[in-house]
């Protein structure tokens, strides 16, 4: 964890800094949750988005579940 903190941007460490390690872990696991019903919402059925679709039929992988999907943008 060291090195990574190491090479984390002066913004980054700050932010870090400003939190404990329960406030860190507390909000990585809402995060997960906000993430899972994104894409408990955004699932595959037919071929299509389940939530996308309505009546247009919207491929699977639809926008959301692909930008979910993305790498990371570096900072």
């Amino acid at each position: 964890m060291s090195d990574r903190y190491d090479q984390a941007s002066e913004p980054a460490r700050a932010l870090l800094a400003a939190f404990d390690e329960l406030q860190l872990a507390e909000m990585l696991a809402a995060a997960s949750a906000r993430v899972r019903r994104v894409r408990d919402l955004h699932r595959e059925e037919y071929g299509c988005c389940a939530e996308c679709t309505h009546e247009s039929g919207v491929p699977f992988s639809c926008p959301t579940i692909r930008t979910l999907n993305e790498p990371p943008v570096p900072s």
